[in-house]
């Protein structure tokens, strides 16, 4: 397979709702509005879970009992439960190319995605998407061997526009091809956008899509003064929450390898949980709230479409 594979050489502000819709799996799809689903087309959703103690320390021992689901602010069963440590996992890098992140940036950005490259084991895989002056292209798919990455790395240039909200309306498809469910978005930007068509708001209902986690690195973001009073920032930082990602501001681009151990070491202490929607019902945004007894902070993805489990 080539190493460097074309997504979607075409202006970004193209990639837009029709396209990148059809990625989400038929339980999270939104319907026709005010739609009632005698029955539904059922697949079972998975929720990848952080828990942190008071100190902010992760934990990785926990058992299933101690875990709570809650759909709507009622509690469901829990169908399956993993500890992510032992299991294959799915990285989708996705790196901004614009003019900004030229020089400095990006050649730190290629030593964090090879940080994470060292950890891998034979069972995992990886993809690399760049957006940047109007283009989005799939450099690199799920099954080619990893050993290419390091030299489609080599060959980025930073140039162009950023469309970034444009570009995370693409996320809910970025994980075509994986084999892995165990999963992760791992987003390298410096946070500025000069081109989206679309608004914050707009990604935001698109990302309700996203079934895996963001991980937005922001690396050497503007001060907040020269922002937007929606600042790309906190833009940021809400599409990663929602997901059960995280956003991470890196103030010098040299910290990023730094940044890229740490978070490797955090996703092998996740737990995954999974649950099966009902198929009967109405299919709607659901809010979803993961709970660990114990006083454990806890982070999971926000909410999914589609009817109570």
């Amino acid at each position: 397979m080539r190493p460097c594979q074309w997504w979607r050489a075409v202006p970004a502000g193209v990639l837009g709702l029709a396209v990148f819709l059809t990625a989400v799996s038929r339980a999270e799809q939104p319907p026709e509005k005010g739609m009632f689903q005698a029955s539904a087309e059922v697949s079972s959703i998975l929720v990848p879970v952080t828990v942190k103690d008071s100190r902010g320390r992760l934990v990785a021992t926990l058992e299933k009992e101690r875990f709570h689901l809650f759909v709507d602010g009622i509690e469901f069963p829990i169908k399956s439960f993993w500890r992510e440590g032992g299991l294959p996992i799915s990285y989708a890098f996705v790196v901004d190319t614009s003019g900004s992140m030229n020089g400095r940036r990006l050649a730190r950005t290629r030593d964090a995605i090879m940080e994470f490259m060292r950890g891998m084991r034979s069972n995992d895989e990886a993809c690399l998407i760049t957006f940047g002056g109007g283009e989005v292209k799939r450099r690199l798919a799920f099954g080619t061997d990893p050993g290419l990455l390091p030299r489609v790395l080599e060959s980025l240039k930073g140039y162009g526009t950023t469309a970034l909200y444009d570009m995370l309306t693409a996320t809910p498809q970025v994980m075509e091809g994986a084999h892995n469910i165990r999963r992760v978005v791992l987003l390298f930007t410096d946070g500025v956008d000069t081109a989206s068509t679309m608004s914050p708001a707009d990604a935001v209902k698109i990302l309700e899509g996203l079934t895996d986690p963001l991980y937005a690195l922001g690396i050497e973001p503007p001060p907040a003064e020269e922002g937007p009073p929606d600042s790309y920032e906190e833009a940021l930082a809400r599409f990663a929450a929602a997901s059960g990602g995280r956003y991470l501001r890196v103030d010098t681009a040299a910290k990023l390898p730094q940044f890229a151990r740490a978070l490797r070491q955090e996703l092998t202490m996740r737990y995954i949980i999974t649950f099966d929607p009902s198929g009967v019902g109405m299919v709607k945004w659901r809010k979803l709230e993961v709970t660990v007894d114990g006083g454990y902070t806890v982070m999971a993805r926000q909410g999914y479409r589609g009817t109570l489990p």
